[in-house]
């Protein structure tokens, strides 16, 4: 394999950065109208005296002088069904304002802080959305110190989301935010929604003479975020998502987790005696230790041996889906996991008995059985099989070998165009979904037409919900 990959290298095929991956298209959804912005659009600087062709304008004196991009729910949001609650921009603002009361900003300085608010795309928060940051900066341009006043805090960073103002959504009542103008080239409250944490020690704490910057993600050799916005997770409830080829998504691992997933997918290729990641190609560098075991385990660390604070006992599903048949790509996984496995974090089996870890490790794609359910290779036996969920019957496939059982769902159930099944459909999956469940085994279909399944799979019993867009899983029930 590794001089496969050197001959594609040679065909010119670059390797040294992540690959972006084709992703099926989405369903089409409604796109809410919003008023206009404002066209003296700035961003973090004083308010634009020029219009786009250079005929000069006033200045934006005491009201909004510009509106950003990403749009953030405005009251707290009650996803899931009602079984879960998301911070809103209301709340972040309240924070921010009342930590910053009193506070004094030099001339030309800054006061900062980012605290997590629910994004939602523009799209009905009450089902869809992910856990992002909104970035807080006063920014100071008078010759003179300004002492910040929670109620005029509130006051103008709250007419950022106010009812028919130029940032607001009419459709699902949400805000893109942006930057109120206090005085002609006075004071600026900026509130900016991000996908990414920042790369201060800014969360939830205020940070002066600094302007915020959102942290490169890293999609190499390293983990996919340095620092880890450990709390940020610590109200999380679980739900039965799988993220689909987790390290195409924006930020790997922790992106899965703030949706609540209770499984993650990474395919891994065999190079050099160690295991990178990537779908079509692997990325050069992109380890599994790096990119998954060690973001893992510092989690674990963090929440005293649980992903998901909110619920200790939970288990992770890490798939790992071998893109190598090699032998070798079965050792180097077995080595890349060592962290965890000598945290004593990995789900194992103890004289035939199945001791659960935080995190349950499953092999798939070329990975071997036999070796698997022998333990040739894993001593430690924390290596579990991805079994065939549609061929079940009559095969080795048990507990003691394996943990998920999965199966391309248009191969052994066939095309649906909506949430509606058939009644053979229905008989194929509660057959497919009894015979996993009678082995112990947790049931997957990967390959869905549509997201749109997910409550009818749900509903006949299927434990993992196969997901490409994490932000639709906001509602989905947090029930576990």
């Amino acid at each position: 394999m590794q001089k496969t990959i050197l001959s594609l290298l040679a065909a010119g095929t670059a390797l040294a950065s992540p690959v972006v991956q084709h992703q099926p298209a989405s369903q089409p959804a409604h796109r809410p109208v919003y008023r206009p912005v404002s066209s003296n659009f700035t961003v973090l600087s004083a308010p634009s005296n020029r219009t786009a062709s250079g005929n000069l304008t006033a200045l934006v004196t005491d009201g909004i002088s510009s509106c950003s991009s990403t749009w953030m729910a405005i009251p707290d949001v009650q996803i899931g069904a009602g079984t879960d609650q998301r911070k809103s921009y209301t709340s972040a603002v309240n924070l921010f304002c009342s930590l910053a009361d009193g506070k004094t900003v030099k001339s030309q300085d800054y006061l900062s802080m980012a605290t997590e608010v629910f994004l939602n795309d523009g799209k009905n928060p009450l089902t869809y959305g992910l856990l992002g940051y909104v970035y807080f900066e006063i920014h100071n341009k008078l010759s003179s110190t300004h002492t910040v006043d929670a109620a005029n805090c509130r006051k103008f960073l709250g007419t950022l989301s106010a009812a028919g103002g130029q940032c607001f959504g009419t459709t699902n009542m949400d805000t893109k935010g942006g930057t109120y103008q206090s005085g002609t080239n006075g004071v600026s409250y900026h509130a900016l929604g991000e996908i990414v944490p920042p790369k201060q020690d800014a969360l939830n704490k205020l940070l002066p003479t600094t302007v915020l910057g959102t942290q490169s993600i890293n999609t190499g050799s390293g983990a996919p975020l340095n620092p880890w916005p450990l709390d940020s997770l610590n109200s999380v409830l679980p739900i039965a998502c799988h993220s689909h080829n987790d390290y195409d998504h924006t930020i790997p691992v922790f992106q899965a987790l703030s949706a609540g997933c209770i499984s993650m997918e990474a395919d891994v290729w065999l190079f050099s005696g160690d295991v990178i990641i990537g779908h079509i190609l692997p990325t050069l560098g992109r380890t599994l230790r790096a990119q998954y075991v060690n973001p893992l385990k510092a989690i674990i660390d963090h929440n005293g041996g649980s992903v998901y604070k909110s619920r200790p006992g939970q288990s992770l599903v890490l798939l790992v889906d071998f893109k190598t048949s090699d032998s070798g790509t079965l050792d180097a996984v077995v080595k890349a996991l060592d962290p965890l496995r000598q945290a004593g974090y990995l789900t194992r089996l103890e004289g035939g008995v199945l001791v659960k870890g935080a995190v349950t490790v499953v092999a798939s794609g070329s990975a071997p059985f036999d070796r698997i359910a022998s333990g040739n290779g894993v001593p430690n036996r924390d290596i579990f099989y991805d079994a065939n969920l549609g061929g079940l019957s009559g095969s080795n496939y048990t507990s003691q070998n394996s943990y998920v059982a999965s199966a391309d769902f248009q191969d052994v159930v066939g095309s649906a165009s909506s949430a509606s099944l058939t009644a053979a459909q229905i008989s194929t999956i509660t057959n497919h979904v009894s015979q996993a469940h009678a082995r112990g085994l947790v049931a997957r279909y990967w390959n869905l037409p549509g997201e749109y399944l997910w409550e009818p799979l749900a509903a006949l019993g299927v434990d993992l919900l196969n997901t490409d867009d994490l932000s639709n899983t906001a509602r989905l029930p947090r029930t576990l």
